[in-house]
């Protein structure tokens, strides 16, 4: 069983982040942010989700809970919220960030991708379970049984499964899948993105997420989500 640590500001009062963890099969510990972050290690986490209050600095405290040997390599999950994303940067250490209010199945969906990534990677094909994306003969099959993909949908498709974990804006998406010289508007993205999502059904649409104020990016995690 995997462990998830929390790091929050509320010991004591209820978690919604330890319950959904708890209700998905993690064990789960709770450490206090105004205590030793250096104990974490202490739990053997594989994954640490970092409650920050308002005024908290997302890097010191990353950078503490990742200083002891043995924490370099365990991701943070920073659950955070919308004036909060002005900190969130490489020289951060938070690996992945949730916008609070959250809900439960998104904030598990990306515990799971950051303690066990699913997807395989190579020069011919993204893989995540059981779809399979052969991005050389530009097709995709689940199950086995190929996906029916326009053109453009399986551009959009390639381009974010082949860059995990970045986020998108609508404009850059054009720019990258369309080219700088198509004239159609943000709207474009939003409706190949939902073609995209019908076919892969309802277990796999999870994989491309809508990222608020932002635009969208890949998730290796075949978790039913946004």
């Amino acid at each position: 069983m995997e462990t998830v640590v929390i790091v929050t500001g509320a010991i004591g009062q209820p978690s919604l982040s330890a319950r959904a963890a708890r209700a998905a099969g993690f064990r789960i510990a709770l450490r206090d942010l105004a205590g030793s972050l250096d104990e974490v290690v202490l739990e053997s986490p594989d994954v640490v989700v970092l409650e920050l209050p308002l005024g908290a600095e997302m890097r010191a405290v990353a950078e503490a809970i990742a200083s002891p040997p043995g924490m370099e390599d365990v991701p943070i999950l920073a659950l955070i919220v919308e004036s909060q994303l002005k900190q969130l940067g490489s020289r951060t250490l938070v690996a992945d960030f949730c916008l609070q209010p959250f809900r439960e199945s998104e904030l598990v969906a990306r515990i799971r991708r950051l303690v066990r990534p699913t997807a395989k990677a190579d020069d011919d094909r993204v893989v995540v379970d059981e779809l399979v994306i052969d991005l050389r003969g530009y097709a995709a099959t689940l199950d086995g049984v190929p996906i029916d993909f326009a053109y453009q949908e399986f551009e959009l498709l390639r381009f974010l499964a082949t860059h995990p974990g970045q986020a998108f804006s609508r404009d850059q998406l054009l720019a990258r899948v369309w080219g700088h010289d198509y004239y159609g508007g943000p709207r474009t993205v939003d409706i190949h993105v939902r073609r995209v999502r019908a076919k892969l059904g309802p277990r796999f649409a999870a994989c491309l997420q809508t990222i608020r104020h932002v635009g969208y990016k890949w998730v290796t995690t075949a978790d039913e989500g946004d």
